[in-house]
């Protein structure tokens, strides 16, 4: 995806890191009020400032500070520290949150390189943190390498068994990867591990979608939309379907949900644009199409085509 570009939550939802980390070092209450300031600015969609709070707390928190033992140490040393072990030096690890956090940030800005680095740098000061590997799987989801995303995932789930997000993506990856049936299996082995997880239903519904459940897909996503009525996603899978079984009516209310919620994902006003043409509402519709090709260009060859295939319905 091109830099800039904003991501769409619906691709997969990554939690911003908040971690209970031990204090280290000089000005805590500081570094600590930074996170949580730029915790709220990403989540109100302030990402500029989320940037700024949580490039501060990494200046603040990055440097080396001398103690007088290693007990409490949870990152790889150097060569140097290995050779200095009766003044053995520690990294504060909030340090590693907030490149968790600020990899984050970028990724829903559509800056997947800039976001891939924080991972990284997160993962050389704490090498056992399972966030920093499922981040960096979602990179490679966004990027389509299905198999590496599967093996960063992988990493994860063996740090944390639970850890829902790497679950769910190697679910999401094997979907991609047209291994529906594989994919199923995967969702509902995640459900069991978190059956009040909208998102998880929401997937689920997708491959049962994909595999011809209807029935089964339009529970799974009144199901999500009965835990969480403000879940885009399900109203966008439910409208999906609707679409698929020409409820184009009912298609358009539940993407106009969805968009209402989460005006940056593409495939809401594609579908909706496409269900406005089908109702020959073509002055609508082109404002929809013009919008989704805005928020994700690579859309343009799938609207032409399905533009043409209306058309031809139509006549």
């Amino acid at each position: 995806m091109p830099e800039g570009v904003v991501m769409p939550k619906s691709i997969i939802s990554l939690a911003i890191l908040c971690l209970s980390l031990c204090v280290y070092g000089q000005n805590p209450e500081k570094v600590d009020d930074l996170l949580a300031r730029g915790l709220r600015s990403h989540e109100s969609g302030n990402y500029a400032a989320a940037i700024e709070d949580f490039t501060r707390a990494i200046e603040l928190t990055a440097g080396f500070k001398s103690v007088s033992t290693g007990k409490r140490r949870n990152f790889a040393e150097t060569a140097e520290e290995a050779a200095q072990r009766g003044n053995v030096r520690v990294v504060d690890p909030r340090t590693a949150a907030a490149y968790i956090n600020r990899g984050n940030t970028y990724y829903f800005m559509g800056q997947i390189d800039h976001a891939m680095d924080d991972y990284e740098k997160a993962l050389r000061v704490s090498p056992g943190l399972a966030e920093g590997y499922s981040c960096r799987g979602g990179v490679w989801l966004i990027r389509k390498d299905y198999d590496r995303a599967i093996t960063e995932y992988r990493k994860a789930i063996k740090l944390d068994p639970r850890l829902v997000k790497a679950h769910l993506g190697i679910g999401i990856a094997l979907f991609e990867k047209g291994e529906m049936k594989n994919a199923l299996a995967q969702f509902d082995a995640t459900a069991v591990i978190a059956p009040k997880n909208v998102e998880v239903l929401y997937r689920r519904g997708d491959a049962k979608h994909s595999t011809g459940d209807l029935a089964g897909a339009l529970a799974d996503y009144e199901q999500a939309l009965t835990m969480d009525p403000k879940f885009d996603g399900a109203y966008l899978g439910r409208g999906r379907l609707r679409y698929t079984q020409f409820d184009f009516e009912g298609a358009i209310k539940d993407l106009t949900k969805a968009i209402e919620l989460d005006g940056r994902v593409p495939n809401g006003y594609m579908l909706r644009g496409f269900a406005l043409l089908m109702q020959r509402k073509d002055a609508e519709a082109e404002i929809d199409l013009k919008r989704a090709v805005e928020i994700l260009p690579s859309l343009q060859d799938e609207i032409d085509a399905g533009v043409k295939k209306i058309k031809a319905i139509r006549k």
